[in-house]
């Protein structure tokens, strides 16, 4: 009985597929990705996940904001384990009990032992017990639907769904924690390991706004940090959020592109495109300005 038959054809298009994968992948990050996930193509072809906010963070720890970076909604650490490098003392928070363990992995293999810390739940305003959906194509859009600010068609619309619809998703039952009550005792511990400035990145669709409040109601004074967000919402107010920050300065920002994904007519972005390239750039926010997008706030 033949279990295996390999012809002359096929031989060839095995060699020819390893040769190719292993030219587009020689870049690869150094950790652990999924397979056909879409958060999977930028560390396996160029070696980085999302250039632009990376390139940022980096930057920010430079310039000495590099005692703690918090990161919420870690995944399966493609930030934390890129950027890491950079602070102190790491904490990220991943309530998927399917990403924790590869967290853990790509963590070891990217941070020194001891750097860092992993919280296996989720922030919100409540403890509690909720289902998390995972989209099946995209393990780093996973989203908690039950009390998200987010309304169903931007939950849908952003994994590029027309609505949710359960066989999309993998759906998992997710411990939740009141986040005001987890950051107060995280800066506690911040501050007397004399940590006092650093970057907090926020992932967690749909719930930004109850992990924003708590971070508004829990941060000391002594605490000075950089706080990155994704946004999907067009109604996102955040006037409410930086009024939240009682008696701090807080300075917006936003990532803005000169070409892709602007208000520019199909045809002058592609001569645009064609003459200059695509350029991002860190832009002064304000309510004329989009909101959706990966938003910046600087409190002092």
């Amino acid at each position: 009985m033949n279990l295996y038959n390999l012809t002359p054809l096929r031989f060839l298009k095995i060699r020819f597929l390893i040769i190719f994968f292993k030219k587009i992948t020689r870049r690869s990050s150094d950790i652990f990705v999924r397979g056909g996930d879409i958060i999977s193509l930028g560390p396996l072809i160029f070696g980085v996940h999302e250039e632009t906010l990376t390139k940022y963070i980096d930057n920010v720890a430079d310039k000495g904001s590099s005692d703690f970076f918090i990161d919420i909604g870690a995944n399966i650490g493609l930030t934390s384990s890129q950027n890491g490098v950079k602070f102190k003392r790491i904490f990220c928070f991943e309530p998927n009990p399917l990403c924790v363990n590869i967290l853990k992995t790509n963590l070891a293999i990217s941070l020194t032992e001891g750097s860092f810390k992993i919280f296996d739940f989720a922030l919100g305003d409540e403890d509690g017990e909720f289902n998390l959906h995972i989209p099946k194509h995209n393990w780093g859009g996973a989203f908690i639907k039950s009390n998200n600010e987010y309304p169903d068609d931007v939950l849908g619309q952003k994994d590029g769904f027309k609505s949710i619809d359960r066989k999309n998703y993998l759906i998992t039952t997710v411990q939740v924690k009141n986040a005001e009550v987890v950051f107060k005792n995280l800066f506690s511990l911040l501050i007397s390991e004399n940590l006092q400035k650093g970057v907090i990145k926020i992932d967690v669709e749909g719930y930004e706004k109850k992990v924003l409040i708590a971070i508004a109601k829990s941060i000391p004074p002594s605490i000075e940090a950089t706080i990155v967000f994704e946004n999907h919402d067009p109604e996102f107010d955040i006037d409410e959020i930086q009024n939240a920050f009682i008696g701090r300065e807080v300075n917006r920002f936003k990532f803005e592109r000169s070409v892709i994904r602007t208000k520019k007519s199909k045809i002058r972005q592609f001569f645009e495109f064609l003459i200059f390239g695509d350029k991002t750039k860190l832009g002064i926010y304000d309510e004329k300005k989009p909101i959706i997008g990966d938003i910046i706030l600087r409190i002092k």
